[in-house]
């Protein structure tokens, strides 16, 4: 430094003129020696400047350093946050905390002021800066409540609800079989043992083993992509995932007839015609259904109730279709031990006709006849009283109250539910407690939901919670998923990617819910019931489960070796005459309402007619086809059975309600669906139905002097009003007199009455019912269908073949006609179901039905 004063002209420099010169010699030394002169230089400026100076100088530039970062920063509770633990339900469920800590962000992506996020953060202001909201809220809880113990089985092992499972579903199997196998000829469990047909084991094992490793490897590829979003909790909650995670099995289909085996893999198979069995079998095997000790082949004599009550849809398309569900199959003797009382299911059908058949399976529910009293939920008044001064966000009292309920109650965790279609507040709330594992009360409302869980610990949530790790596993709704293809199942998945991605895992900004205190509903709260529950795990829609814990593909609950394909090369000697459906079946008698017993009849397709006979396929707009696709028809000008064309893949497509535009889409699309044009028919295997033209409806009703023919019913009765109204066009009434007859048509408010009753107060409202006058009027009553969902609680396909049972036996004695439209709608229960809702089934099964009530009505 010394040198450098020293070399600047003039004598005895002030320190200031120092200063500056050195700074003009220091800049051009720097631009010969580079860097090392540029350190020199600050080490000088920092030696000559005064300390405080220097302080004020670097806190000025810091201020200035932030307010250009600031500047466009969007700004949150600059003043501090009053609630950081709240949930903002329109900010993607963040908490107040973790709003105010993403707008302080000082990178690249940070939020900046004016725009339109800005603007929805800031209107949160309310409910995260506003003072602390306090409310008290009058709650004792109730310390003598007994809880329900979520158990699957009894003490002795036995499975709750097996033995209803296996009566119901044994009465609606399909009864077209040339022998008694697998349990066809017992009523009781007493003696199902000696009726298990065996012949197939050894060719089904060897099947399942060469299929062992894929449907393992499946498994674990679908769970690994759950996990790699985060959601572990939506694979338990349904589909394979609930089964190897409850059950611990992994299932798959094999499929083998009397004279021969299908491949496990490949081509479709050849198998001349006969009985063909389709086996759903655990490939583990670890689960024993035998109910004896494993070293022994004999059976217990009541081994169904060893058997899980697991309801699995079955489905064979060719060029008949049939469809129901799987009934239990165990191996009871085998050379290899391990085998020995390895849980199975089983589906038998006997093909008539050549062709391609393919086959498919689904699970859907688990101990799905389990009713329910409501009673039992314990419902009870929230009394509550805000006791800070001033006006307060509703949302912010809303989430006092829970708070105030798990405090007093001593629950050290809860967590909202978000119901799908909630039109049910308090009993779906019930529902879902009584449901959840470690739930010990419900209210309405919840935090930021409909509805909130409690539960004395964080470890009792068992569905989001996990033992390896210690950590409860939150509900992470930011994954998205895609909709599935035909085409992609069974072999290939495809995984997430960037493109043709859909969002389905909704957060509550998405969707405009009721908000509290608008729930329609009074503030309540109550307990779960103590009672068994049905689950239902199928990827159809769910009232619990859409939102909460979706399937991430719509065929996560289809079984490993669905897609399977097998060739029937020879008709049997019962095939069918005619490939013409304007003939009718030679030797077959006309059908009588006896005939209309469950697990009998099965789809017969045939060839597309020619537009010169049934003139071109359009759309009718007039009948209530501008709600749902529905083909034009006269039954005037062409031949009855042109009634039953159809595009499949048209129809169903039209969202009705609230919700269905976010999943309408995600649907599973079989090749049934698919192949969209249809052309076929429901049939019975011993009698025939007849297609009745105009001519013959007007000439039946002059004949028996009918004045009217009303639908009754509910949501159902609707989409019969508008089929119903194509084939009586034209008609003509008899004039209403003392003599004149009324016909109904009723849907006995099906399936309402499965949602909303017990079978208990859907059996006294029957009771009620008044035999029929046969002189002034027919009373057809149409049975539930077969539900592929649960859209509202308990509506399932196993509450309707009961509600359905329940109603033949109390009303045929009365004068009450059955008209079976469970068997006809389980083939398209996944493929012609309105808004996809797997509830309200539509197209040729509606036509199927209506075929049978004037088939019926004009016979007799």
């Amino acid at each position: 430094v010394n040198y450098l004063l020293r070399q600047i002209p003039g004598s005895n420099p002030t320190e200031e003129v120092a200063r500056q010169n050195l700074m003009k010699v220091g800049h051009c030394m720097e631009e010969v020696v580079g860097d090392p002169m540029k350190k020199k230089q600050h080490e000088v400026e920092e030696v000559l400047v005064d300390p405080a100076k220097k302080k004020q100088q670097q806190q000025e530039q810091q201020q200035q350093e932030e307010e250009e970062v600031n500047a466009d920063r969007c700004t949150f509770c600059e003043e501090g946050v009053t609630h950081p633990g709240f949930i903002v339900p329109h900010i993607g469920g963040r908490t107040c905390g973790e709003i105010r800590k993403m707008v302080l962000s000082t990178d690249e992506n940070k939020i900046k002021n004016g725009t339109t996020s800005c603007d929805m953060i800031q209107k949160e202001e309310v409910h995260c800066c506003a003072a602390p909201v306090v409310v008290t809220v009058d709650f004792r809880k109730d310390l003598h409540v007994t809880l329900p113990m979520r158990n699957m089985r009894h003490e002795n092992g036995t499975f709750i609800g097996a033995s209803e499972w296996y009566r119901y579903w044994k009465m609606a199997k399909n009864v077209r079989r040339n022998n008694n196998n697998n349990n066809n000829s017992s009523s009781s469990t007493g003696s199902l043992q000696s009726n298990i047909d065996h012949s197939h084991d050894e060719d089904v094992l060897s099947l399942v083993k060469a299929d062992f490793k894929k449907a393992i490897e499946h498994t674990r590829k679908m769970k690994a992509r759950y996990d790699e979003v985060n959601a572990i909790p939506d694979y338990r909650a349904r589909g394979l995932g609930w089964v190897e995670q409850r059950l611990g099995m992994v299932l798959t289909v094999a499929v083998v007839g009397d004279n021969s085996a299908a491949a496990a893999t490949g081509e479709a198979t050849a198998l001349p015609a006969g009985n063909i069995s389709i086996f759903i079998v655990d490939a583990i095997g670890d689960m024993k259904c035998g109910g004896n000790d494993n070293n022994s082949d004999e059976l217990s004599d009541n081994w169904i109730e060893y058997h899980p009550p697991l309801t699995m849809w079955v489905r064979a398309n060719g060029p008949e279709i049939f469809a129901g569900t799987a009934l239990p199959h165990v191996f009871a003797s085998s050379t290899s031990p391990d085998d020995r009382h390895r849980c199975a299911w089983r589906y038998d059908f006997e093909p008539q006709t050549r062709g391609e058949y393919s086959i498919y399976a689904k699970v859907l529910t688990f101990n799905g006849f389990a009713d329910w009293n409501k009673n039992l939920c314990k419902t009870q008044g929230i009394e509550w009283q805000k006791t800070t001064k001033g006006d307060s966000d509703s949302r912010l009292i809303q989430a006092a109250i829970a708070h105030e309920l798990a405090k007093k109650g001593n629950f050290s965790h809860h967590r909202g539910l978000m119901a799908f279609k909630n039109y049910d507040k308090l009993n779906s709330c019930c529902e879902a407690c009584t449901r959840t594992r470690g739930c010990q009360m419900w209210s309405v409302p919840g935090e930021i939901d409909e509805c909130e869980l409690f539960f004395d610990r964080v470890e009792d949530d068992s569905d989001f919670w996990d033992n390896d790790m210690g950590i409860h596993l939150g509900r992470d709704r930011s994954y998205s998923y895609v909709q599935q293809k035909v085409s992609e199942f069974p072999v290939f998945r495809r995984r997430l990617g960037q493109n043709d991605r859909r969002e389905l895992a909704m957060n509550r900004n998405e969707i405009a819910l009721p908000e509290w205190p608008k729930l329609n509903v009074d503030d309540s709260y109550g307990y779960p019931r103590n009672e068994p529950t049905i689950d239902f795990i199928g990827c159809g829609w769910s009232n619990l489960k859409s939102f909460e814990s979706p399937c991430h593909y719509p065929s996560d609950d289809l079984i490993f070796g669905s897609g399977k394909r097998i060739e029937i090369t020879v008709d049997s000697k019962d095939q069918i005459q005619n490939a013409s459906i304007a003939s009718k079946v030679e030797g077959k008698r006309a059908c009588t309402v006896e005939d209309e017993s469950f697990g009998n009849g099965r789809w017969v397709k045939y060839p597309f007619p020619d537009d010169s006979v049934c003139m071109p396929v359009e759309r009718d707009t007039e009948n209530g086809g501008f709600k749902t696709y529905m083909p034009k028809y006269n039954g005037t000008s062409m031949p009855p059975y042109c009634w039953h064309r159809d595009n499949i893949d048209q129809c169903c497509n039209t969202c009705g309600e609230m919700g269905c535009r976010f999943i309408i889409n995600h649907r599973w699309v079989s090749d049934l669906r698919q192949s969209g044009k249809w052309f076929g028919r429901f049939e019975n295997y011993d009698c025939r139905y007849d297609d009745m033209s105009s001519t013959e409806i007007q000439q039946c009703i002059d004949r028996k002097n009918i004045s009217n023919i009303e639908v009754k019913g509910l949501s159902v009765k609707n989409m019969l009003e508008s089929y119903i109204a194509q084939k009586l066009k034209g008609i003509e009434f008899a004039e209403q007199t003392q003599t004149s007859r009324i016909i109904y048509l009723d849907t006995l408010k099906m399936p309402h009455v499965v949602w909303h009753k017990s079978m208990e107060e859907f059996g006294k409202e029957l009771d009620g019912y008044q035999e029929v006058d046969n002189e002034k009027l027919e009373h057809y009553f149409v049975t539930g269908f077969y539900f592929s969902s649960e859209r509202e609680p308990h509506v399932v396909a196993d509450r309707s073949l009961q509600f359905s049972n329940l109603a033949r036996e109390k009303l045929t004695p009365k004068g009450y006609k059955m008209i079976n439209g469970f068997d006809v709608t389980a083939a398209f229960t996944f493929d012609s179901d309105g808004q996809n809702d797997g509830l309200h089934i539509t197209g040729p099964p509606i036509r199927a039905i209506l075929t049978k009530f004037f088939h019926h009505l004009c016979q007799e």
